[in-house]
């Protein structure tokens, strides 16, 4: 049953609830169920960990026998625990990716503009806006307000439905 309410958590993926120090690295399980192992060689520590800490779900506090402590986030113990969760978000940003572009495409042709003509009033390049069209080019967020105001629409429009 717990692992039913844990799956369904938004940020289950994110947030960490149990991790210990064995022989092998650091054992972290995330509230998705999710366990894996950090190997020590990965972290780079100055010295041996001697005692380690969950503050809160998203960092893990190292104290070494030697030197400062060391933190560790939530993403970097994901990444090198669970070698999947990496493949799965590189997916995930892939398809948002693919999203936006179709947003863009279709508030462009909404407002009768080319890429070329879209490009002149957001000063941005043609070939930009091609690429994130295409879902090529993962856009910053000075260039998503260039092409809102470009579209004549508010910023929202291009990120949200």
């Amino acid at each position: 049953m717990a692992t039913t309410a844990q799956a369904t958590l938004a940020g289950a993926d994110r947030m960490m609830v149990h991790v210990q120090i064995t022989g092998e690295g650091i054992l972290v399980r995330f509230a998705d169920g999710a366990t894996g192992t950090i190997p020590l060689r990965d972290l780079k520590l100055k010295s041996k960990p001697v005692k380690i800490e969950l503050p809160d779900p998203y960092v893990i506090l190292l104290k070494l026998a030697d030197g400062p402590d060391e933190e560790i986030p939530w993403d970097f113990a994901r990444h090198n625990a669970d070698p999947h969760y990496r493949e799965r978000s590189e997916k995930a940003a892939r398809q948002g990716l693919e999203v936006l572009g179709r947003r863009l495409q279709k508030l462009r042709a909404r407002a009768g503009l080319s890429q070329a003509e879209l490009a002149n009033r957001s000063s941005l390049d043609r070939v930009t806006i091609a690429r994130i069209e295409l879902g090529e080019h993962s856009p910053r967020y000075a260039t998503l307000l260039s092409l809102a105001k470009g579209l004549g629409v508010d910023v929202r429009r291009l990120l949200m439905d």
